[in-house]
């Protein structure tokens, strides 16, 4: 029963995850104005994390390399919450929409970081 509620989350995370990406293709512009102004190439950017949210999630689909595949995808999101979330949470004296979205990131990097230790343990 473990095995298969843990399966069924990873497809679940992982489908998250490739829809951000196609999302971070389908609204480049978009996403591209939420990179900070002295990160230079914003678009590169957008579109590398696009790459990077698809690839994470075949790993979890595939179960190749998903243990690497998930703690990069933890790492990642944790690049945002520091380089994103934490400077609007500063600016915007702490309102409550992007207090949602600063934890929600943690929630999502935390669970890339289960998945990779649960890859891990299954070797």
């Amino acid at each position: 029963m473990k095995q298969i509620l843990s399966r069924i989350s990873a497809y679940i995370y992982a489908t998250v995850m490739f829809i951000f990406g196609i999302q971070h293709f389908m609204y480049a512009d978009f996403v591209a104005t939420l990179v900070p102004g002295w990160i230079p190439f914003h678009l590169f950017w957008v579109y590398l994390t696009a790459v990077a949210l698809i690839a994470a999630a075949i790993s979890i689909y595939v179960n190749l390399y998903a243990q690497w595949g998930c703690f990069l995808l933890g790492c990642m999101i944790w690049v945002f919450i520091l380089t994103i979330h934490i400077p609007l949470l500063i600016d915007s004296h702490f309102d409550a929409g992007k207090i949602t979205n600063a934890l929600k990131d943690t929630g999502l990097a935390s669970c890339a970081f289960i998945l990779a230790a649960i890859y891990d343990r299954q070797g």
